[in-house]
């Protein structure tokens, strides 16, 4: 065969694992998040020149004979090719670190080998003489339809056995150095367990229980990470609602004490009035009805106004957050307002990746206005047609680079910073019909979270 002919039977072979790879992905990591024009021709490159790459690769080492060198050390030059493509088509498409990306192309090109060998139980024959029609057909079959029912098994598994939800929770913990070593030595360490196994390895190239075995562990280090930083955050979000139950308790308390201060008041009032009632003192009366209005406006009214608000917060991590940082904003003598507009029950993203987004934006509104004296943070919440929005709007003294705000690295807080609303574009890129709007208006800086329920 003609170079060109192995380059186009390759770049249709290689065309096939791609699509696997891609599907792999997408249950993995989720949708492809949507930014701009230039990252869907980014993506469309990248996994175009990776597709290309890997069949002229491939067509090399075929044509040069590398990938009969001795215990497949072609193959395993030729995978580490393949994980370096796909590590970086990875990048490209979902912007993670190349850490968890080398950690996935790795994982991904095991599921390709576990889904290979399911095919290939049911072709007993190893080796084909492709000259022969006879095995030209058969090996036809194996290729373009029982290795694709093979691959396309274990895209259903995946789906089946929610393996998004665990490949994120090991993601949140982030890859150690050990397990990259350990993948990263994948293809030699599975020619080596396949010799090991299967003296016969040399001769065919694989023993189908490596990609198993390989598998398992890979699956058992995932698990336990997982359940490891999941037991953490426990832990930690344990904490965080006893603190935040602490801040409601004392808020109670502080309303209890100042209605016991203004009923001691109101008692002196009404005993002053009495005696002006006694004179016919209207404009007194009239006085004294307004000074006490004013007072119990200042002193209970507010809190009894908050305390309202608040219990339309149905979500308790929500309303402990809100009540943790009012304590700090009051501290702080920060003025802020709360208008929750219809009670707010439950929403499609996890509450604790809710409260770390708003306490994201909450931070940065406090840093904005702390110490001035007019500053101003108002916070609304809204319930109603399908949708709940999250709008926080504070007075803004700075000047920022609109279209910068949310990179990595920027803010107008110096250097070493801008990294929580990057995160926060990070956490809400995890969930669909979900959408973060940030603009400028009249003079103050609005953050909003518009998440579509329904």
């Amino acid at each position: 065969m003609t170079f060109f002919e192995v380059f186009c039977a390759n770049t249709l072979s290689v065309g096939m694992t791609t699509i696997f790879y891609v599907a792999a992905a997408i249950q993995l990591f989720g949708e492809i998040p949507y930014k701009n024009r230039k990252h869907c021709r980014d993506i469309f490159n990248s996994l175009m020149l990776y597709l290309f790459a890997c069949a002229f690769f491939g067509t090399i080492f075929y044509k040069t004979g590398l990938f009969a060198w001795p215990h497949n050390g072609g193959e395993i030059i030729y995978a580490y090719i393949s994980i370096s493509g796909m590590m970086l088509f990875l990048r490209v498409m979902y912007q993670k670190p190349y850490g968890v990306c080398l950690v996935t192309s790795v994982f991904i090109m095991i599921l390709h080998d576990v889904g290979w060998n399911l095919a290939d139980v049911f072709s007993p024959k190893k080796i084909y003489d492709l000259s022969l029609m006879s095995d030209r057909m058969e090996y036809m079959f194996l290729e373009w339809v029982v290795i694709p029912l093979g691959l396309l098994l274990v895209i259903l598994l995946l789906y089946k056995t929610n393996a998004r939800e665990l490949f994120r929770q090991w993601e949140e913990q982030k890859p150690k150095l050990a397990v990259l070593v350990f993948l990263g030595f994948y293809p030699i360490l599975t020619q080596i367990i396949q010799e090991a196994v299967d003296y016969s390895a040399r001769d065919i190239g694989y023993n189908p229980a490596t990609a198993m075995f390989f598998l398992m562990v890979v699956y058992m280090i995932f698990i336990y990470t997982g359940r490891e930083g999941l037991q953490q955050k426990r832990i930690e979000d344990q904490n965080v609602s006893l603190r935040q139950q602490g801040a409601y308790i004392e808020n109670l308390e502080g309303l209890q004490r100042e209605v016991r201060r203004f009923r001691h008041d109101f008692k002196n009032m009404m005993s002053g009035m009495y005696l002006q009632a006694e004179e016919g003192n209207i404009e007194a009366i009239q006085s004294y009805i307004h000074e006490m209005t004013e007072d119990f406006d200042l002193q209970v009214g507010s809190q009894i106004r908050l305390m309202n608000q608040l219990a339309n917060i149905r979500v308790t991590e929500v309303k402990g957050l809100f009540l943790e940082k009012m304590k700090t904003m009051q501290e702080e003598d920060i003025h802020w307002e709360l208008e929750v507009l219809k009670p707010f029950e439950k929403t499609r993203i996890r509450s604790t990746d809710l409260c770390r987004c708003l306490g994201i934006l909450l931070d940065n509104a406090m840093e904005e206005v702390q110490g001035r004296k007019d500053g101003r943070i108002h916070i609304m919440i809204s319930s109603q047609n399908g949708y709940t929005t999250f709008r926080v709007k504070n007075t803004l003294y700075t000047s920022l680079d609109f279209h910068k705000v949310g990179t990595p690295g920027y803010s107008t807080k110096g250097k070493d910073r801008g990294i929580g609303l990057d995160n926060y574009k990070k956490i809400l890129g995890r969930y669909e019909k979900t959408l973060p709007l940030t603009t400028i208006q009249d003079g103050y800086f609005i953050q909003e979270i518009k998440i579509q329920e329904a």
